[in-house]
């Protein structure tokens, strides 16, 4: 079964960063949020694959294959930030 990857990584200094393991949940834990409208979704994949198609809703942060996000995104991680809500990423 497919796991999520649940994000602490933005709360956390940034030298603390590399020894976070972040929680996972399942796909029903994750539809259960969706439904509730409690979880904030994070795309994590290059912009052309998030245009050809993402889960509602999801916020695109494109970190893959890197360690920090582009400095155009820096909107997006400030709303990250100062949300309340759980923040789950995918790539996938």
């Amino acid at each position: 079964m497919k796991r999520l990857f649940l994000v602490a990584l933005l709360l956390v200094p940034l030298g603390a960063r590399a020894q976070i393991d972040a929680p996972r949940i399942t796909q029903q834990d994750f539809k259960k949020l969706i439904a509730a409208k409690t979880v904030v979704i994070v795309d994590t994949r290059v912009a052309d694959v998030f245009e050809l198609g993402h889960i509602p809703g999801a916020l695109l942060l494109p970190l893959e294959g890197r360690l920090t996000w582009p400095d155009e995104y820096e909107k997006t991680v400030q709303i990250l930030l100062k949300t309340k809500k759980p923040v789950v990423t995918y790539c996938a």
